[in-house]
């Protein structure tokens, strides 16, 4: 698999765990603070690109590692952002 692939599904990953923690504390966090930790994941995804061995530096440093990751990371949250807050009926 090559490094645009593996990213994507690793900004998918993260997304995915971002969307999960952002339907269970809806009730609990105000909205703008709730954006900034999903913010702060997605940001955050950028320095653990070691982990899927993806070499930042060579693939055109942060900012184009995040461009890389941007849709595939509000995919998984919005997804499993919907999908978890609708299966607890967390609107009621």
């Amino acid at each position: 698999m090559d490094e645009k692939n593996r990213m994507g599904l690793f900004f998918i990953i993260v997304g995915s765990v971002a969307g999960i923690f952002s339907a269970l504390m809806t009730k609990t966090l105000p909205t703008p603070l709730l954006l900034v930790i999903v913010i702060g994941f997605f940001y955050g995804a950028s320095y653990m690109t070691q982990l899927i061995n993806v070499d930042m530096e060579a693939y055109g440093g942060r900012r184009k590692v995040l461009q890389t990751g941007f849709f595939s990371f509000l995919q998984g949250w919005i997804v499993l952002w919907f999908i978890v807050y609708e299966a607890a009926k967390l609107y009621a």
